[in-house]
C-alpha cells in the first residue's frame, strides 16, 4: 500500500513538471504578450516588465457566454497574426479552459510537494521519522487524483483544508489526502466533453483528408478521359442510327431524285453525272457550300477526295488555322481542311479508302468501314475502324501505335500522346499523332528513298517496312497517295 502510495506521489511530481512546462501556452492564450518562466511574469521584448505592444491578438470571435457556461465552452477564437487573423474551431475553447485547469493543478502539486518536504525536513534525524513521511507521500500520492480542479481548491488552503504555511503536524502524518466523489464526477464529465470534442474534430480532417484526396483524383487527364469515353459512345450511337436510317432507303437509290444542293461526291452520282471533276457539296447548309475534287469513276464513284499526294509540289507543313480551313491546289495536291471532313462525316456515315504507290511501282490500298472526325472544340478527334484491304493496318497498328481516338495536331498545336514533345513538328506535318505514330501520310514528300528522320510519307505496313529498321538504313518513299471518303451505303 505504502508502495503504491509512493509511486502515485512521484507520478504528481513528474506531472507538476509537465504542467510547468505547457504552463507557458496557457499564459499565452490568455496574454499573448506574456511569457512564463522562473522569474514570473514577463514581457516579450522586456526583461524588466515595461509592457510592450505586440501585433500578436488573442481574442474571442463575437459574444460569448451570453447563455451560460456551456456555451462558453464552445465559444469561437480569432487569432491575429498581421496581417492575417485566423478563425480557430470552437472546440479551442475547451482547450484553454483545460490548460488554465492543468496550471491551477500544478500550483496544488506544488503545495502538496512543499508539505512532503518539510515532513521530510522535520524527520531527518529520525530514521522512523523519515519512513513515516515517505508513508505521507504515498498516502497522499494514492489519493490525490489528477481529477481535483481549482474550483475544489480554496486560495490560502490546502486540499485537506490545512492553510497556506502551517505544517503537517505528527498527529496528521498519516491523513489522506481526499477529493470528493462530485469533483471526480464532474471532472469525468468535463474530460470526456474534451474527448469527444477531440474525436469529432479528428474525424473532420479525416473527412477534410478524404475530400482533397478526391480533389487531387480530378485532374485534367481524368476529366479528358471521361469526355472521351463518353464522345465516343455518343459517336457509336450517332453513326448506328444514321447507319439504321439510311439502310432503309436504299432501294430509293435508283429513283430519279430532285437534289438541290448535293451533300458529296456521292449525290452527283445519283444525279447520273460520272466525270471527275472539282463540284460544290453543301453538307450542312448552315455551314454553306465549298468546293471538293470528285472522284466519279474509280471503284464506282461517288468518292469524295480530302487528300492527295502526287509530285510534292505543296508543302504539308502547316499551322493549325490552315489545317483547319485547307490549303494547296484542289486539282493537284491538297489537303480539304479539317472543318470540311468533319462537316462531311458528320452529315452522313462514311468510309475511307487510301491509296498508296511507291516509286516501284507497287500499289496497295486499306479501306477502313467507319470515318469520323470530330469538330474543332474536340481537337477533330479521329473515330476510325473496319479495315480491310492490301497496304496493311498501319492505323491500328498495335496498342502503342494506334491512331484511332487521337487528336489532330500540328506543329504549333502539340495535342499528341508523347509527354516529352510535340510529334508533328519533329516529323513536320499535321496528323492524328499517337506516341508518334505507325502512320503519316501528310509528311514530307520526297522523290526517291532517303535516310535520317522519317518524316516523310510513311505507312508502317507497307511490304517492304522490316529493311527500316536500322536509321542507317534507307526511307521508304511514296509517289501516290490518296484519301477519299463516300458514304457507307452507297450503291453504284
Amino acid at each position: 500500500m505504502r508502495t503504491s502510495e509512493l509511486g502515485v506521489c512521484a507520478f504528481l511530481l513528474v506531472t507538476a513538471t509537465l504542467v510547468l512546462r505547457t504552463s507557458w501556452a496557457a499564459e499565452f492564450l490568455e496574454n499573448s504578450h506574456h511569457r512564463w518562466d522562473s522569474k514570473g511574469t514577463h514581457t516579450f521584448g522586456s526583461e524588466t516588465g515595461t509592457p510592450t505592444s505586440c501585433p500578436i491578438k488573442f481574442r474571442p470571435s463575437g459574444q460569448c457566454g451570453s447563455s451560460g457556461p456551456e456555451e462558453g465552452e464552445d465559444c469561437p477564437y480569432q487569432l491575429t497574426l498581421p496581417p492575417l487573423t485566423i478563425q480557430l474551431p470552437k472546440q479551442f475553447r475547451l482547450l484553454e479552459k483545460t490548460m488554465k485547469e492543468l496550471q491551477s493543478l500544478k500550483e496544488v502539486v506544488n503545495k502538496l510537494k512543499g508539505r512532503c518536504q518539510d515532513c521530510r525536513g522535520a524527520r531527518g534525524n529520525d530514521a522512523f521519522g523519515h519512513q513515516q513521511a515517505e508513508e505521507v507521500q504515498r498516502d497522499a500520492g494514492e489519493e490525490v487524483r489528477l481529477d481535483v480542479t481549482p474550483q475544489d481548491v480554496i486560495p490560502g488552503s490546502t486540499v485537506d483544508g490545512t492553510v497556506d504555511g502551517a505544517r503537517l503536524g505528527p498527529g496528521s502524518i498519516y491523513a489522506k489526502i481526499t477529493a470528493s466523489p462530485s469533483t471526480m464526477q464532474e471532472m469525468q464529465v468535463k474530460l470526456n466533453k474534451m474527448s469527444a470534442s477531440l474525436r469529432n474534430a479528428r474525424n473532420q480532417i479525416t473527412t477534410l483528408q478524404g475530400h482533397m484526396e478526391r480533389l487531387n483524383l480530378i485532374n485534367m487527364d481524368n476529366v479528358q478521359a471521361m469526355v472521351d469515353s463518353r464522345v465516343q459512345n455518343i459517336t457509336g450511337v450517332v453513326n448506328k442510327l444514321s447507319s439504321t436510317c439510311t439502310t432503309h432507303c436504299r432501294s430509293d437509290s435508283s429513283r430519279p431524285q430532285s437534289i438541290l444542293a448535293p451533300r458529296d461526291c456521292s449525290e452527283y452520282s445519283l444525279l447520273n453525272i460520272r466525270k471527275n471533276d472539282v463540284y460544290h457539296v453543301t453538307p450542312d447548309p448552315r455551314n454553306g457550300t465549298f468546293d471538293v475534287y470528285c472522284d466519279m469513276e474509280s471503284y464506282g464513284g461517288g468518292w469524295t477526295v480530302i487528300q492527295q499526294r502526287n509530285n510534292g509540289s505543296v508543302s504539308f507543313n502547316h499551322t493549325w488555322n490552315e489545317y483547319k480551313k485547307g490549303f494547296g491546289n484542289i486539282r493537284g495536291e491538297f489537303w480539304l481542311g479539317n472543318d470540311h471532313i468533319h462537316l462531311l462525316t458528320k452529315a452522313k456515315d462514311m468510309i475511307l479508302r487510301i491509296e498508296l504507290e511507291d516509286f516501284e511501282g507497287v500499289r496497295e490500298y486499306a479501306k477502313y468501314d467507319q470515318f469520323y472526325v470530330a469538330n474543332e472544340f474536340l481537337y477533330y478527334r479521329l473515330s476510325i475502324s473496319g479495315y480491310s484491304g492490301t497496304a496493311g493496318n498501319a492505323i491500328s497498328f498495335n496498342k502503342h501505335f494506334n491512331h484511332d481516338q487521337k487528336f489532330f495536331s500540328t506543329p504549333d498545336r502539340d495535342n499528341d500522346m508523347y509527354p516529352s514533345g510535340n510529334c508533328a513538328a519533329y516529323y513536320s506535318s499535321g496528323w492524328w499523332f499517337d506516341a508518334c505514330m505507325s502512320a503519316n501520310l501528310n509528311g514530307k514528300y520526297y522523290h526517291k528513298r532517303y535516310k535520317g528522320v522519317r518524316n516523310g510519307i510513311f505507312w508502317g505496313t507497307w511490304h517492304n517496312m522490316s529493311t527500316e529498321y536500322y536509321p542507317t538504313n534507307y526511307r521508304q518513299a511514296f509517289k501516290t497517295v490518296k484519301m477519299m471518303i463516300r458514304p457507307k451505303n452507297y450503291a453504284p
